[in-house]
């Protein structure tokens, strides 16, 4: 008798996990932090709203 196959599908859906996890954090992190530029844009924004 052979041993079974290990299951290669729970280190897959681990990386997946990961990866969505860190995707999502980086969206997160531009949510409030966004660039220089943003930031400019938006200062100047509310200099000239009325």
């Amino acid at each position: 008798m052979q041993p079974k196959a290990p299951n290669k599908k729970k280190p897959s859906i681990a990386w997946i996990l990961i990866a969505i996890a860190f995707v999502g954090g980086m969206v997160l992190h531009y949510q409030h932090y966004p660039s220089p530029e943003t930031r400019r844009e938006m200062s100047v924004e509310g200099m000239f709203a009325d």
